[in-house]
C-alpha cells in the first residue's frame, strides 16, 4: 500500500476516533465547544437526543470536508493537507470576523476595525496624551507587553 493512502486512511481513522471522543466527552451537561471536539448537538441532527450511524457519518463527513479534490475516489496526501489548510484558514478567518464584526451582521467593515484599533490604542496609553511611549508597555506578571502586573 502506498505511503499516501496509509496517510489518507490514518487521517480518516483519527476524524472518526476524535469523532467518537467528542460524543462520549459532550453526552454530559456540555458548557460549549471544546477545542477539537466536536458538541453532541452538533452531532444529533435531528436533536432527537441520541446520534445515529447516519447522523455520525454525515458529521465526520462535514469535518473531512471534500479532501478528493480530484475526484479519483482516492485523498493522496497533498489532498488531505489542503483540505486541513483549508478549514484551519476558514476557522482562523471565523474568529477575526467574530472578533471585529460588533454589529454582528457576519461581516467586518474598516469602521469596525477602526473600533477596536481606537479602543487597543487607548488601553495602552495609560496616561492618555495620545501616544504610547514605552514605559507604557511595562511588562505584566506574565511577561507579555500592555498587561498590567497584579501584584
Amino acid at each position: 500500500m502506498k505511503k499516501s493512502t496509509k496517510l489518507a486512511i490514518a487521517f480518516l481513522a483519527l476524524a472518526g476516533t476524535a469523532g467518537s471522543v467528542a460524543v462520549a466527552a459532550d453526552r454530559g451537561d456540555a458548557k460549549g465547544p471544546r477545542h477539537g471536539a466536536m458538541r453532541f448537538d452538533k452531532l444529533d441532527a435531528d436533536s432527537n437526543g441520541d446520534v445515529s450511524f447516519e447522523e455520525f457519518t454525515a458529521a465526520m463527513d462535514k469535518r473531512i470536508g471534500d479532501a478528493d479534490a480530484d475526484k479519483d475516489g482516492k485523498m493522496t496526501v497533498a489532498e488531505v493537507a489542503a483540505q486541513i489548510e483549508k478549514m484551519r484558514s476558514e476557522r482562523m478567518a471565523k474568529r477575526l470576523v467574530d472578533r471585529f464584526d460588533t454589529d454582528g451582521d457576519g461581516a467586518v467593515t474598516k469602521a469596525e476595525i477602526e473600533a477596536q484599533q481606537k479602543k487597543r490604542f487607548a488601553l495602552l496609553d495609560r496616561n492618555d496624551d495620545g501616544k504610547i511611549e514605552k514605559s507604557e508597555m511595562r511588562r505584566g506578571k506574565h511577561g507579555k507587553r500592555g498587561h498590567h502586573n497584579d501584584n
